[in-house]
């Protein structure tokens, strides 16, 4: 499907929704990971109940929001010229954020597992309520409500150190191509 301008009015009505009016005008990867970010986050807040997931929501939307219409807005010349990519691969410059199809796959999938066992998590808690007496269950629920929100906390805090680790060795590596450059200029003269 080419992408092309259309319909000024169906093109901001989709805008209301990330993602949709960049697959309306036939930027369908633009478009399909702007949405999947956009419901990420909104079934992480609705899953696990993080609160300043309502922030990040309300972001998302904004920017989908602005990216369609900036994107619709564009003169002939530059709509025929932009080209179709995800949405982490256009604000980037070629090569710094690079995810294979199969990393991708893996998060996508881990995150997946991680709505299910909170749904899982949030039906036996509706079970388990109806087992535990009234007083003992006022002190035990914030532990057992809880324990998703840890679970994803531990886990973000372990994604932000590989993420660090990641980038520490990328510099480092660069770093170090930047000595050997420095080091032949210096024996060439």
């Amino acid at each position: 499907m080419k992408p092309m301008k259309k319909n000024r009015f169906f093109t901001f009505i989709f805008s209301l929704l990330p993602g949709a009016a960049e697959m309306y005008m036939g930027f369908m990867k633009n478009g399909l990971s702007l949405m999947c970010l956009f419901f990420a986050a909104f079934g992480l807040l609705m899953c696990v109940r993080f609160d300043f997931m309502m922030a990040v929501i309300a972001v998302i939307w904004f920017w989908g929001f602005f990216h369609a219409r900036n994107i619709a807005g564009l003169d002939d010349e530059h709509f025929a010229n932009y080209e179709d990519r995800y949405i982490w691969e256009e604000y980037l410059t070629p090569g710094t954020f690079d995810i294979k199809s199969k990393t991708l796959r893996t998060v996508f999938a881990a995150f997946i597992i991680l709505i299910g066992l909170g749904m899982a998590w949030d039906y036996i808690m509706d079970i388990v309520i109806d087992f535990i007496p009234g007083d003992y269950w006022d002190t035990i629920y914030p532990i057992f409500d809880n324990i998703p929100s840890l679970v994803i906390g531990i886990a973000l805090i372990v994604a932000g150190i590989v993420l660090i680790k990641g980038k520490k060795k990328e510099l480092l590596a660069i770093e170090q191509k930047e000595e050997v450059a420095d080091g032949e200029t210096g024996k060439n003269a």
